[in-house]
């Protein structure tokens, strides 16, 4: 037993390190990471089992120590022939070695527990969750072969050299009665498969584990209390600090922000005392009342009251993930533990925020109280990410969870027991609003709390929302602003609440046609005294076109990169969309925030040209809007970038009132969304038919803010608006096409996820894993979607300059250079040429690069293969033929 050999030195190196001993280093990580979790994530832990926790505790070390059981098989073994003659076990004349040991443990580990007087269904769902901890599940086919293949599994002497293993293992840990429950349901599986995966990978860390003898096998108990000292020291080293509540004792909302609660927060304090578990709490509030800040306590409160691990905010795109990256660094700031926490960002804009790298470089030490915040190198890696204690990123990164990825289930036991806050809910398709509905049952089945954010919501996903917890909605719901808990198994409970005075205000409403030198004329003649504008428009190229028509002018410029320009009459024109590369949109955006939000300085006039890149969750503040006809909540959102802080009169260039102008309303009938303007293409076009009959309405000259938003939203959503003649025939066509639509999207949502966690649609192989992100190449149908749209691909602009060969593999900082440029190009005729050129062979060995595509710019800025798709400074990549529906 003592010569099974589980790894190897690396790069020829002599070494190796027995397999009893790798068993212990795993169990060892297993206690030391379950130590340093609250005791609800023991007690969670332990009802995998249905036991309590100090008879669970050593069964869970068992099940895990047992991962690599499977590698005491003639098809692993033989991989080292020399060394095998010390075992005394026969090979098989030719050993199967095409083969996943993880699976072998599987079958191993499924004979031992029955054989320890486990119930059959729950040994072999506990050995399926242990055996896929190498992000692969096996089916029952590839079971039922191995099985039967003796080359690979040994006859009786291999057979009897695991159940040693086992045996050994067992003396070690001593478990003692067997569990009585019959089956693992599927969030029981995903904690178990989570749990192992995650202490493989750090009881495999040879800078901490380093390789034992097979003297040290003489003394396993010896071994395993030094393992588990090494254990601390390697969760130290990484960043998995004790999961301590931030607040231990109850506060008040005071206490913790210095304020007193607006009736939105004090609603919040109040709901929260009556929680009796772990609940979805959705706000919707206009902007600005301090739904974050409610949040924010929420966390707290329940963290305190229910044991929860950490949190994650979760938020609709980078940007908005960005600043509300900063707002969550500060409030933990704030709190003054003195314990080290980790705190990540999440998403593929990472590298770009000066903020995040600077936690991950230095950290930020309180020495008055001794706390420290820092993002941990060891999380970065995209599958652990979700790991660290506390994290912002986008939706997207709590979606993956629930669909088919490798290790999807690592992902899944991070966000167990969190508290995870999505902010903008609205803003979602059928498609990423289905499969957010059923991520939160997946988080509420692991034990989580969720606070849900919106300013608009239209009815019906509220009506979900109660589904996922298996309730109905109140027939006569509390009137808007209102907070809505939902708690697993009762009634949702509503409440109303004010709004604040000082933020209601009624906004000018004005109408437009669409065509651009129009919107131009109507921003300049309505800020000719200055004044801070915003242009926000549906489509990229109606932005590019419309900076376009303003008259050249001086460069501006944040850090050598081009923001925006200088007319000759003073009137500064910003341009920010989502077609930059990734450095130069980061400075657009920071360049945004400096002049528009709270704290820019107000001088001139100064207009932002936009795409819906400025519609969530960004703190700017406007005098005046234009904004293309959209869907009727994203038009409220729009609106609420008006007048958002108070300021007197002269710093808003003596503009009396808000004003918001609709291009797209002036025409006695709805322009075509179809080309030129494509909106179409962006909204379903019975929502903007809706939208434009409901403001087109002739007494409608001015939107009361808050009172309409929920009433407004209801109309459009709710079908209760009007449809006159003129338009019945066009509305029932878009009505056709766009339910059938919603239906698709919310069917391949439902399609694409991993399962449910109260049925048994979870436990089908075939659905646990079709994508692996780390691997490049994927055909868009096989990868798993967060959402729904064109095919898309990441583009690295080169030029000749940068001396760029396929063969090649950059160094990591030319291939951070690189990838700082990169965009996300969704143009049929561009992606599909991307596609057949194809990843370069030296990038597929980039962790940065593998899944990137170079476009190739020459000395004009054209892309050498397509001489009408160019990238401009100003600009931005530019379609100079328009896009064919």
């Amino acid at each position: 037993m003592a010569y099974l050999w589980a790894k190897t030195a690396k790069n020829g190196e002599a070494g190796w390190h027995p397999l009893i001993l790798h068993m212990l280093d795993v169990a060892a990580s297993v206690d030391a990471v379950l130590d340093r979790e609250p005791e609800s994530t023991r007690t969670r832990m332990a009802a995998i089992l249905g036991m309590k926790w100090e008879d669970a505790w050593p069964w869970l070390l068992f099940v895990v120590a047992c991962h690599d059981l499977g590698k005491a098989c003639p098809g692993f073994q033989c991989k080292w022939p020399d060394f095998l003659s010390n075992t005394g076990l026969p090979l098989p004349r030719s050993p199967n070695v095409q083969i996943n040991h993880a699976f072998v443990s599987q079958i191993a580990l499924w004979e031992v527990l029955q054989e320890k007087g486990w119930p059959t269904e729950l040994a072999e769902l506990t050995a399926d969750a242990v055996g896929c901890h190498h992000g692969e599940r096996a089916s029952p086919i590839t079971l039922r072969d191995l099985e039967g293949d003796l080359r690979a599994l040994g006859r009786g002497d291999w057979v009897q050299a695991r159940r040693s293993l086992a045996g050994a293992i067992g003396q070690v840990l001593e478990p003692d009665k067997p569990p009585t429950k019959l089956n693992l349901s599927g969030p029981d599986f995903m904690l178990l498969s989570g749990l192992t995966s995650f202490t493989d990978w750090i009881g495999s860390n040879e800078d901490f584990f380093p390789f034992g003898t097979p003297r040290d096998c003489e003394n396993l108990f010896g071994w395993f209390q030094k393992r588990r000292s090494d254990a601390n020291v390697a969760l130290d080293a990484i960043g998995w600090q004790y999961r301590i509540a931030l607040s231990q004792k109850q506060k008040s909302f005071e206490d913790v922000f210095a304020l007193s609660p607006r009736p939105l927060q004090q609603a919040v304090v109040d709901s929260l005392a009556n929680l009796k578990k772990p609940s979805i709490l959705l706000l919707e509030a206009p902007m600005g009342e301090g739904k974050t800040e409610a949040a924010f306590f929420a966390h707290l409160e329940m963290q305190r009251r229910f044991g929860h691990r950490g949190l994650y905010v979760a938020l609709p795109t980078k940007a908005t993930g960005n600043a509300m990256f900063k707002r969550t660094l500060k409030f933990l700031q704030d709190q003054g533990r003195d314990r080290k926490l980790d705190l990540q960002l999440l998403h593929g804009g990472a590298g770009l925020n000066d903020t995040y790298q600077n936690l991950r470089i230095s950290g930020i030490h309180d020495p008055e109280r001794g706390g420290e915040i820092r993002a941990g190198e060891w999380f970065t890696h995209k599958k652990r990410a979700l790991l660290s204690e506390y994290g912002v990123g986008t939706v997207d990164q709590a979606i993956l969870p629930i669909l088919p990825v490798r290790h999807n289930f690592v992902r899944l036991w991070g966000l167990a027991n969190r508290v995870v806050v999505f902010d903008e809910i609205h803003a979602y398709d059928a498609y990423t609003g289905t499969l957010l509905i059923q991520l939160l049952r997946w988080l509420l089945a692991l034990g989580s709390s969720v606070v849900l954010l919106s300013a608009t919501l239209s009815p019906s996903v509220r009506r979900r929302l109660a589904e996922a917890v298996k309730a109905d909605l109140p027939e006569q719901e509390v009137k808007y602003p209102r907070l809505s808990v939902f708690s697993p198994g009762e009634n949702p409970v509503q409440k109303h609440f004010k709004t604040d005075p000082a933020r209601r205000k009624t906004v000018k409403l004005l109408k437009i046609q669409a065509d651009l030198p129009g919107i131009r004329s109507a921003m300049e003649d309505h800020l000719a005294k200055g004044g801070m504008g915003l242009v926000l428009v549906n489509t990229v190229q109606r932005a590019q076109e419309l900076y376009r028509l303003f008259p050249e002018g001086n460069r501006l410029e944040r850090e050598g990169h081009r923001v925006g320009k200088k007319l000759i009459n003073g009137t500064e024109v910003f341009l920010f969309h989502a077609r930059f590369p990734a450095e130069g949109r980061q400075q657009r955006e920071d360049q945004v925030l400096e002049t528009f939000g709270q704290g820019g300085k107000r001088e001139g006039r100064k207009i932002l040209i936009a795409t819906q890149v400025v519609e969530q969750s960004l703190d700017l503040d406007f005098d005046l809007i234009i904004t293309d006809l959209a869907p009727i909540d994203l038009v409220l959102q729009r609106a609420g970038r008006l007048w958002r802080h108070e300021r007197g009169i002269k710093d808003r260039a003596n503009i009396p009132e808000p004003i918001l102008i609709i291009a797209g309303l002036a025409e006695e009938e709805p322009p075509s969304f179809d080309g030129p303007l494509w909106w179409g293409k962006v909204y379903r076009e019975d929502i903007l038919l809706r939208t434009w009959i409901l403001l087109r309405g002739e007494q409608r000259y001015s939107l009361n803010l808050p009172e309409e938003i929920d009433g407004l939203v209801r109309n459009v959503y709710e079908e209760e608006v009007k449809v006159p003649d003129l338009l019945l025939e066009r509305m029932e066509e878009a009505l056709f096409e766009g339910e059938g639509e919603a239906l698709s999207k919310s069917i391949q949502a439902n399609q694409a996820i991993i399962g449910l966690p109260d049925d048994a649609s979870w436990n089908d192989p075939a659905r646990f894993i079709l994508y692996d992100e780390d691997e490049s190449g994927f055909h868009r149908t096989l990868m798993a979607q967060t959402r729904l749209g064109e095919d898309s691909v990441v583009a690295v602009p080169l030029f000749q300059e940068d001396g760029f060969h396929p063969e090649t593999t950059p160094d990591f900082i030319r291939a951070k250079q690189w990838f700082l440029r990169a965009m996300n190009l969704s143009r049929k005729g561009v992606v599909m040429k991307l596609k057949s050129l194809g990843v370069p062979e030296g990038w597929k060995k980039s962790p940065l690069l593998r899944n990137c595509f170079p476009l190739m710019i020459d000395t004009e800025g054209c892309w050498m293969e397509d001489q009408t798709v160019f990238l401009d400074d100003d600009l931005g990549l530019v379609y100079e033929s328009k896009e064919v529906k």
